[in-house]
């Protein structure tokens, strides 16, 4: 998805030159391994993140993270709350700081939604912008390039996600749906309550809104879909736990 892959390139480009081991540590660590256990949700863990950073007021971090957390389903009502409790916590001049930031990022997400269109047309090139995609929302070996997104008021994005043997995305759901169009490769698809389905180039697969589900490759093909999702409130994705193996390696049709 769009939105991992521009944080995972965010995090190349400003740390990766001057320490590229601290940003694939943060990128596979920090992102990875941490933000993909199972005993919180990726919503709680930014919650929890966003209260630590605010307390301590590093407004940088802040900043960021209050983004991650509307894209892991906060909302804006819930990180203003949050910010309220904080301030009997932490005190008012680190709440009210707190605050600060997040109207900014607020105001700079509206200004992204309102900006006009580009003229004219775009086309991405294949494999334009890879970057690894985050392994706290991906099992195995998985691209995420050529990101595209709608200006103005057009909620439209997506990539082109190709998929190594045994590689497959987290369980997750979309506010408006998600099409799927395979290219290349075999791969899986599983809504929740369905069997596994095996889907191969030219299939076209449809999510409808709220299902949970995933896809990936085979344990023996790679894939490579292209992903299209319209936001809702500025949300796409919702994240939510791994594929187990059992899941995984259950029989498909």
């Amino acid at each position: 998805p769009a939105s991992d892959a521009a944080r995972a390139r965010t995090v190349t480009a400003t740390i990766g030159p001057v320490a590229p081991k601290l940003a694939a540590l943060t990128n596979d660590v920090l992102f990875g391994d941490l933000w993909r256990r199972s005993d919180l949700a990726p919503r709680d863990r930014s919650l929890a993140t966003i209260a630590a950073l605010a307390a301590n007021g590093d407004e940088a971090g802040l900043a960021f993270h209050i983004g991650l957390g509307l894209e892991n389903g906060l909302t804006r009502a819930q990180v203003g709350e949050a910010l309220t409790h904080l301030a009997f916590y932490a005190g008012w001049p680190k709440a009210t700081a707190a605050v600060a930031v997040a109207d900014k990022v607020f105001k700079g997400l509206d200004a992204n939604a309102a900006a006009p269109a580009p003229e004219g047309l775009v086309i991405i090139p294949p494999g334009a912008q890879p970057v690894q995609g985050p392994a706290a929302t991906f099992t195995g070996a998985v691209t995420v390039a050529s990101p595209f997104k709608g200006g103005g008021q057009a909620g439209l994005g997506g990539a082109t996600v190709t998929f190594q043997p045994g590689a497959r995305s987290n369980w997750h759901s979309h506010p408006l749906g998600q099409l799927l169009v395979v290219t290349d490769g075999e791969g899986l698809v599983q809504a929740e309550g369905e069997p596994v389905r095996r889907i191969r180039p030219g299939d076209v697969v449809w999510t409808p809104p709220g299902v949970r589900h995933w896809h990936g490759a085979t344990p023996a093909s790679a894939m490579t879909h292209v992903a299209v999702a319209e936001a809702l409130d500025g949300k796409s994705v919702t994240w939510l736990g791994p594929v187990t193996d059992a899941e995984y390696r259950a029989p498909a049709r």
